[in-house]
């Protein structure tokens, strides 16, 4: 089959600069009412880094050109049963095409690295449900039985994974990067982990295991997000690395207000994206289209019809300064901000602010048990896809978690506002009161 007859030329002809890719594609047999946005996200942990809500358009095609500064994979993601992972380096152009009759929906890529894509993105498909029902133990289990457990569970994935790449003839370079997605998949789990002190947290996301310092680790998405968390823990550690992607990305995910100097990163064009200036954009939530959602408001459940949930939340506690973090299920550092959290959200209880969560791209089974473990807190569930697209769109939404301050006037802003798990926070919301 000829993919992409009618855009293909149109896209090869405007191709990606060298810091960017072009993401292009269409869907087809898309039913009555079906999902008509997707979202691209290129995931290298920078506060630049966006998740991009693309609308098809008349003819059920889209084109977008993502900044990239080096090369790893990144994510497109049709409703919420679809994410498909691809490959790319800077100056790629990659196509897809998918069939929304299909059950589960069929998928193919084309253009640069059409090869190895096609056959990533599928087996990636295939085997990631391989690490949905991993458990760990409780991030607070000492280093010594918690290090075990976490290795039997790659290791018990690996073998899977083993058994798949030699029944699909699986090349060397994908049977790679699954078998590096594993390990920070499951890594992914245990970001929270604390142990019973700093330095068992420290020995865990140095273990060995992780190859910290391969910058072909890089490659595979989800490790910048194991990188960000002991970058945000242990600051001090980027600056023994060695120059390079692993210790841009921890300057990255610094907390420090001070950026490094240019030369301190080995790929100025990452330097120049994540620090240079970027005029603020005003957040408009009036386009976020009205559906279906469910919040948790104390221990009472309730599903609301035809609402704007950032519109409802500032009405429905109109007047009160309000706190929001968005964030979804499946991702490990918002589960660890909001575990941490728990004290300062109990500090202000009793003030006039609103702690408020909106769950995106999430499994509503995971939010139903989650949910009930975090206090303090008005939740709310988004089970639309397309809304759940238009609000990552309408608030700019950079990557999991993403945290706004809704005044008592009911605008919203996302500059300067401290992360769940900041030393800042207190302050700040104590500024509010």
């Amino acid at each position: 089959m000829v993919l992409f007859a009618t855009i293909s030329p149109a896209i090869t002809a405007k191709a990606a600069t060298v810091d960017s890719i072009t993401v292009a594609g269409r869907i087809i047999n898309i039913p009555p009412k079906g999902a008509r946005t997707i979202i691209i996200n290129e995931c290298d942990i920078s506060p630049k880094s966006k998740r991009r809500v693309v609308d098809l358009d008349s003819v059920v095609e889209f084109r977008e050109r993502i900044p990239l500064s080096f090369g790893h994979t990144f994510t497109l993601n049709y409703k919420r049963n679809l994410f498909v992972n691809a490959y790319a380096e800077p100056g790629d152009s990659i196509f897809i095409e998918i069939d929304a009759s299909k059950s589960p929906l069929e998928f193919h890529l084309s253009g640069d690295r059409a090869e190895l894509n096609e056959e990533y993105a599928h087996a990636f498909a295939d085997v990631t449900p391989f690490s949905y029902n991993v458990e760990l133990p409780a991030d607070t289990v000492a280093l010594a039985e918690y290090m075990p457990i976490f290795k039997a569970a790659i290791d018990s994935c690996r073998k899977l994974i083993d058994d798949y790449v030699a029944a699909n003839s699986i090349s060397p370079e994908t049977a790679r990067m699954l078998y590096n997605g594993n390990i920070y998949d499951i890594a992914n789990l245990a970001c929270s982990y604390r142990g019973r002190n700093p330095d068992e947290r420290l020995t865990f996301f140095t273990d060995p295991i992780f190859d910290l310092a391969n910058p072909n680790n890089a490659k595979v998405m989800i490790f910048p997000y194991h990188l960000s968390a002991l970058g945000r823990s242990f600051p001090e550690y980027a600056a023994r690395l060695p120059k390079g992607v692993i210790r841009d990305i921890m300057y990255v995910v610094s907390d420090s207000e001070t950026a490094p100097r240019r030369d301190d990163f080995s790929n100025p064009a990452y330097f120049d994206r994540v620090y240079g200036e970027e005029d603020p954009a005003e957040l408009d939530i009036s386009g976020i289209t009205d559906g279906n959602i469910c919040v948790l408001e104390g221990d009472s459940v309730i599903d609301l019809d035809r609402v704007n949930p950032i519109d409802w939340l500032s009405r429905r506690f109109s007047g009160r300064p309000i706190y929001l973090d968005v964030s979804a299920t499946w991702c490990g550092p918002c589960r660890e901000s909001i575990a941490i959290s728990e004290s300062i959200r109990d500090h202000f209880k009793h003030s006039d602010i609103l702690f408020a969560i909106i769950w995106l791209k999430s499994d509503m089974e995971a939010w139903t048990k989650l949910a009930p473990t975090i206090h303090n807190a008005v939740q709310i569930f988004i089970p639309d896809d397309d809304m759940a697209n238009r609000i990552m769109g309408a608030l700019k939404i950079h990557g999991f978690p993403s945290y706004y301050f809704i005044d008592r006037q009911g605008i919203i802003n996302s500059d300067g506002i401290p992360r769940f798990n900041s030393s800042a926070l207190a302050d700040f919301l104590k500024s509010k009161i």
